[in-house]
């Protein structure tokens, strides 16, 4: 089973999960979900399952004075199934 990572963020309107080669957006986490799904998909034709870790992005949702909190906010590990 691969493992991918990547950085969580919200726009005001959408999620937005992204690492440095997959971008992929979705107004609700199942929405975000789906469209993961799909989007690994297309990339991982020999895999079933993807084990996703999504880790919010504090340096950019959350205010400066509030980063000592950090560990305490979102951290998500999804197991999309590609069949």
């Amino acid at each position: 089973m691969k493992t991918i990572t990547f950085d969580l963020y919200h726009d005001g309107v959408k999620w937005i999960a992204k690492n440095g080669q997959i971008i992929v957006s979705g107004e609700t986490l199942e929405e975000l979900d789906e469209n993961l799904k799909l989007k690994l998909k297309d990339m991982f034709e020999d895999e079933k399952t993807i084990k996703v870790n999504m880790e919010l992005d504090y340096r950019e949702m959350i205010p400066h004075w509030m980063w000592q909190y950090h560990p305490y906010y979102f951290y998500r590990t999804v197991y999309l199934e590609l069949d």
